[in-house]
């Protein structure tokens, strides 16, 4: 279909193109050959009077002309898809959609996986698929570049961490503790900061240019050398399993501390010096406003995540 001399389709095509950044990975993601895809470019070349993508070592890299292009045709396929081909209507039961969500393993422990597992009671061939922070760098594959694109239908992030461009709604407000092996002897009930920073520390860390976590405000707090750092983790999940038989400490994000005292030997100290509450939130796409099922399952989280959280003043 043309539309004042231009394909439309050949704009999907200039989608993958630009986000693949390679005419034969492209044409495998629309099933088409490279010579098909290729012959495409060229067109586009002519149309737009710019090259689009340059040939830089072993990949396409856009031209300014191709990067302002990038945002304009995916914001232009995402709300058709969004406004246009998605259906009016929405059964839980019958849908076999897949829902893209980027979520921590500590959201899953704190009260997600619990959400999926009710919302998969209500619409059992819906499939969630789960991203997590150590997938992604941050910049143009950061989370809310995900959430811009497309590539990601929900995002649960701290809310300072959301993108000022598309709404969203409160998960949950919570603290840090500190957590230890339970019969550490070198620590009490509680901690102060100048003997927190004199332990040896299990810290989590996603990588160097991975999306932050609450150790990186404390890092640009007090310094990350103000610490004794003998182990890092790669993820929430496994840094609790890093404490036990130990004298080591670690900040920990209050739900994931109380789920992990019950199944290992560690127990809560508090911290006596300021660490301020994380407000958890679920964002989406402003056009994914009109999508009833990415909607439906927005609405099912926040409701079962509400009502899993114990009563506590934070």
């Amino acid at each position: 279909m043309r539309f004042k001399g231009l394909d439309l389709n050949h704009l999907v095509v200039l989608d993958h193109l630009l986000s693949e950044r390679s005419v034969s990975r492209a044409a495998d993601k629309l099933s088409r050959t490279q010579s098909t895809i290729s012959g495409i470019l060229a067109e586009l070349r002519l149309r737009f009077g710019d090259d689009l993508l340059v040939q830089v070592g072993r990949e396409m890299v856009p031209t300014a002309r191709g990067r302002e292009l990038a945002g304009v045709v995916r914001d232009l396929l995402m709300q058709v898809e969004a406004t246009v081909l998605t259906p009016p209507e929405f059964n839980p039961t019958l849908t076999d959609r897949r829902i893209r969500l980027f979520a921590s393993d500590y959201l899953m422990i704190a009260g997600l996986a619990e959400a999926l597992r009710q919302i998969s009671l209500d619409a059992p061939n819906l499939q969630i698929e789960v991203l997590q922070p150590t997938q992604f760098q941050r910049g143009r594959e950061g989370p809310a570049a995900l959430l811009e694109n497309g590539s990601i239908d929900l995002l649960a992030l701290p809310q300072m961490f959301l993108s000022a461009n598309h709404p969203s709604l409160p998960l949950f407000t919570e603290t840090c503790c500190c957590i230890v092996c339970r019969d550490n002897p070198n620590v009490g009930d509680e901690v102060e900061i100048e003997h927190f920073l004199q332990l040896g520390h299990v810290t989590v860390n996603f990588g160097p240019d991975a999306f932050p976590s609450y150790e990186e405000w404390f890092n640009k707090q007090f310094g990350r050398e103000a610490r004794r750092i003998e182990v890092t983790a790669g993820s929430f999940a496994t840094m609790p399993f890093l404490l036990p038989g130990t004298r080591r400490i670690a900040l920990s994000l209050r739900r994931l501390a109380e789920a992990f005292t019950r199944i290992l030997p560690l127990r809560i100290v508090e911290p006596r010096f300021g660490i301020p509450p994380l407000v958890e939130a679920l964002q989406w796409h402003h056009y994914a406003s009109a999508d009833p099922a990415v909607m439906w399952v927005r609405d099912r989280i926040v409701a079962t995540m509400a009502l899993s959280q114990p009563d506590r003043i934070v």
